[in-house]
């Protein structure tokens, strides 16, 4: 299950043992208040202990858990990174007792409810414990959204607000805010603040809406399509003052590339807007835009691009050369590529 269908279910059932996975950090705390929330209806006053797997081992924790509570008639443990259900390699001298968490996993005390976090991309599924848990416990995907699922995430998110959101400025949030669930809630608690309970206005939203990282990009790209370096550059250095790291900066613009690169190689193939979004699992605005952008571009000069940005993400990981120095070195020698194609 994943959290978002676990976070709107209207009924839920209480069960021993929650494992918690992924890396969207937002996903995690909402699944977790929701599981409070069900014990508080049974025990309003129930104990909560949190253990941290980097710095004590598994069997302090089940044991906590076998411990009836004292002033209450239920308890909540949570174990949190739970590196131990994953290929992470972590650096600590704690040895993890794996057969006592088993144990209980076939074994649970009714009084206790264990939440396992595994704040990773993904577990080691080979693991015998793994294996335990999966017929043991209810596991709830925690990932990040994919960028064609945020229109919905966004719509989810203003319902919970009391916010009623057209489809054009959800599509604003979700191209300007990109994959960003707490940057998503923060320009929606503004949009609050700042309408009130006035209907929203789209024209108003798009100057109070910030644009982040992703959606820059675009506009870099749009620069270098255009043969401006320095309104590039500018932007560049825009990015830079909202410490935003080059290399992160170097790998959002080569996504962009590619994205528009796929949209040009699927569109000659014949498909259509929304199959394109669909068999590249992006957001259909972001297909729109590519597609844009798509009939400046040769196959030949995109592919060009990004080599050119490959070879640029090597020399900066090697310290061959200055990392935003790098950035703008690859910003003009793409603009001069592109002027030699014209």
């Amino acid at each position: 299950m994943h959290a978002q269908e676990f976070i709107q279910s209207k009924s839920h059932q209480l069960v021993p043992i929650y494992v918690l996975y992924g890396e969207e950090s937002y996903f995690i705390q909402e699944v977790k208040k929701r599981i409070e929330n069900q014990i508080k209806k049974q025990d309003p006053e129930f104990d909560r202990n949190t253990y941290d797997m980097e710095t004590l081992p598994i069997q302090e924790a089940i044991h906590e858990a076998e411990t009836f509570p004292f002033f209450s008639e239920h308890k909540l443990v949570e174990v949190q990174r739970a590196y131990f259900l994953t290929g992470q390699k972590v650096k600590s001298d704690i040895e993890h007792q794996i057969d006592v968490l088993e144990e209980f996993a076939h074994n649970p005390v009714e009084f206790t409810t264990l939440i396992i976090v595994v704040p990773y991309e993904k577990m080691d599924q080979r693991k015998k414990i793994v294996k335990t848990l999966k017929n043991c416990a209810t596991f709830i995907d925690c990932s990040s959204p994919k960028a064609y699922e945020m229109g919905q995430v966004i719509r989810n998110l203003a319902e919970s607000k009391r916010m009623s959101l057209s489809e054009d400025l959800i599509e604003l949030i979700a191209v300007r805010v990109g994959e960003h669930i707490e940057a998503v809630q923060h320009e929606l608690d503004k949009l609050n603040l700042y309408f009130n309970d006035q209907p929203i206005s789209l024209e108003e939203a798009k100057e109070i809406i910030s644009i982040h990282a992703e959606a820059n990009t675009f506009n870099l790209i749009d620069h270098l399509v255009e043969f401006k370096v320095g309104p590039a550059i500018q932007l560049l250095k825009e990015l830079k003052k909202q410490n935003e790291e080059p290399i992160g900066l170097l790998a959002l613009i080569s996504s962009q590339i590619r994205i528009i690169l796929q949209v040009k190689l699927l569109k000659q193939k014949g498909y259509q807007q929304q199959q394109i979004a669909k068999q590249l699992q992006v957001h259909p605005y972001a297909v729109k835009m590519a597609l844009k952008r798509e009939r400046r571009f040769t196959d030949r000069g995109l592919k060009d691009m990004l080599m050119e940005a490959a070879i640029t993400d090597e020399k900066m990981k090697t310290g061959k050369i200055e990392q935003w120095l790098a950035l703008e070195l690859f910003l003009q020698r793409v603009v001069q590529r592109l002027k030699e194609a014209s």
